[in-house]
């Protein structure tokens, strides 16, 4: 597995540097439907617009990242204090695995500055981790006080670089019980001096308190995550789901604004954003009207897809109005999706104090074709797209599900204590009337969301079954709402283990982040009285071989290797003898032609439209 990580990394590393070094973001609109008769109006029509980032970044391309860590962690014996020694191996993996321009503070149990900062240097790093190893459990003290700490570290930070490229993230972890109508954590902590920075939340065990824990999370548009108490080995791949993500952020205070064109008649009646925030206020104008809407996304990991749905209100045209002509059809352009970010270039890698870099804007416009009714024929389109776009339809139907469990979760788990057969029995009722529903659905695959569905309810029923179990009753409730955040984020959460995860959001990045979890305490376990130099790593002599016989007796057909993840390795391949093929073609001088002998033109991603440069 060592081996098969680093074969991973080499290849992921090898396309991002010939390739996507300078792509970050890319933006991208997909109608429901190709086309809309002339004549005809649409009072729904959905779009998918979705926001991309390349899978594996240099290192200069990164967002630094300031990062407070806080620790509401207490011990006693037994399950305690292994939980407190998980704990602390959690945190070590973090000093390890942040990079060199990244900052980071922890604060411990009792409102005590356990680490404040450091410097990026392999003394101060084993320094660091040996002030972990002094961490005690938690003492007494106010509800909020760590997240509070928190933010003044983070404002006390020097500004060595703009706010504007750098990533802010708060982590906490706790596994605090707390009282049922108590004032909230979250609301106590300052928000006017500051801007808050997603805090993800991580509870441990059965006494920490899932609503409290989603409730930050979904303030601060950070994310819920919990470990129960079967999995306190899993604490520190629980932190590396989230950790993946922040160690490789490619543009912060990300915006998505989406456009109708001003006088066309096309409004922006909805948009299903999950848990991102949203505005209809124009930017300068301050005008709020039915053609706008900004989308806060905030940070963008490597790796990640951001997928939005925006209802439009489409009028029938007259047949005097005039459309874009384009090989015989009639197109109207219905929207334009842009997203604004700001990201961190090779030029201010090694600044002192580097200047705020400008807003990067990458544009996708929207044309749907409008035909009259006499130009409703196969050429434009007519007969050939009366079937919905099958991704656009999944889309629809996973916001659909997103929305039934947050009701779901609002009207039955929020309001109740207990876990009961009956809550169960309508989760599944539910489902199955969404299923019935949508049953003759174009192109509709719902079979990761019925998993998924299956998995809560089976839950439910198990901590039903167990009443008077205080652990059931929190870890039913937690997977619900772990789940539930991950959805409204698009983000991967833990959800009672680190091999819990919701598969539509794992990137690149998370697994091999937790393959490294699995290497790490091999090797740095044991503290000596003085930071040792760095050994090399052990691998194994040889990597597993790429392909296998197929076991037919028959020498010409080979199977890909099952220890190398097909989608990742075959499309790392590709994209790695693609950017070489294309070196080679520059570097000897030569020119590629098609079929017909015309020369093609060399494209590199440099050029492409629709990325950050």
């Amino acid at each position: 597995m060592e081996m098969l990580a680093l074969v991973l990394t080499l290849l992921l590393s090898l396309s991002a540097a010939t390739g996507a070094a300078a792509e970050t973001v890319k933006v991208t609109t997909t109608p429901v439907f190709s086309h809309i008769p002339r004549l005809q109006a649409s009072k729904d029509f959905q779009v998918l617009v979705r926001v991309e980032a390349p899978p594996a970044l240099q290192q200069h391309r990164r967002v630094p990242v300031d990062l407070a860590v806080v620790l509401d962690v207490g011990a006693s014996t037994g399950a305690g204090t292994a939980r407190l020694d998980a704990v602390k191996k959690a945190v070590k993996f973090i000093i390890r695995q942040i990079h060199d321009d990244d900052r980071l503070a922890v604060v411990g149990p009792s409102n005590y500055r356990l680490l404040p900062g450091f410097l990026n240097t392999r003394d101060a790093r084993w320094n660091a981790e040996k002030s972990v190893d002094q961490l005690e459990p938690r003492g007494e003290f106010t509800s909020g006080a760590g997240l509070e700490e928190a933010i003044k570290i983070l404002e006390e930070l020097p500004a060595t670089a703009s706010r504007s490229s750098r990533a802010r993230f708060v982590i906490l972890v706790t596994d605090r019980a707390v009282a049922e109508g108590s004032s909230r954590l979250f609301n106590k902590l300052p928000r006017e001096s500051l801007s808050l920075p997603p805090v993800h939340t991580l509870g441990l065990g059965a006494a920490h308190d899932p609503r409290e824990l989603l409730h930050i999370a979904r303030e601060s548009q950070g994310t819920y995550s919990f470990v129960d108490d079967q999995n306190t080995d899993g604490i520190t791949g629980a932190i590396a789901v989230c950790l993946s993500g922040l160690k490789n952020v490619v543009a912060v205070g990300a915006r998505v604004r989406l456009e109708a064109p001003v006088g066309s008649g096309v409004t922006i009646e909805r948009i299903q954003s999950g848990g991102y925030t949203y505005s209809r206020t124009r930017p300068i104008t301050t005008r709020d009207d039915k053609t706008y809407v900004e989308v806060a996304v905030g940070a963008i990991y490597a790796g990640e897809v951001k997928s939005f749905l925006v209802h439009l209100s489409v009028p029938a045209l007259l047949p005097s109005t005039s459309t874009v002509v384009a090989d015989g059809c009639y197109r109207q352009q219905l929207l334009t999706a842009s997203v604004v970010g700001h990201y961190t270039n090779s030029d201010e890698e090694h600044a002192a104090a580097p200047a705020s870099p400008s807003p990067t804007v990458t544009q996708a416009i929207l044309y749907v074709q409008r035909p009259p009714p006499e130009a409703l024929d196969v050429a434009c389109g007519g007969t050939l797209h009366r079937v919905p776009v099958p991704v656009v339809m999944n889309h629809i139907a996973r916001f659909g599900v997103l929305e039934m469990v947050a009701t779901f979760v609002d009207t039955d788990i929020g309001r109740h204590s207990t876990v009961t057969a009956e809550m169960a029995t309508k989760l599944r009722v539910q489902w199955e009337k969404f299923v019935q529903a949508r049953q003759f659905w174009s192109g509709l695959d719902l079979g990761v969301l019925d998993d998924e569905v299956s998995r809560m309810v089976n839950i439910l029923e198990e901590a039903a079954s167990r009443s008077g179990s205080s652990t059931s009753l929190s870890a039913a409730t937690a997977y619900v709402l772990s789940w539930l955040s991950s959805y409204q984020m698009q983000r991967p959460t833990a959800m009672g283990s680190p091999g819990s995860v919701a598969a539509a959001f794992v990137t690149v990045n998370m697994q091999l982040t937790l393959l490294q979890v699995r290497n790490d305490f091999d090797r740095f376990d044991t503290l000596l009285p003085r930071a040792p130099p760095q050994s090399p790593i052990c691998v194994d002599p040889m990597p597993p071989p790429l392909f296998e016989m197929s076991g037919r007796g028959d020498d010409t057909y080979r199977v890909v290797n099952t220890a190398y993840p097909p989608g990742v390795l075959v499309d790392a391949i590709n994209e790695a003898m693609k950017q070489m093929h294309l070196a080679l073609v520059q570097a000897s001088n030569l020119r590629r032609c098609d079929a017909a002998g015309v020369e093609v033109p060399l494209r590199t991603p440099l050029s492409r439209a629709g990325a950050f440069a």
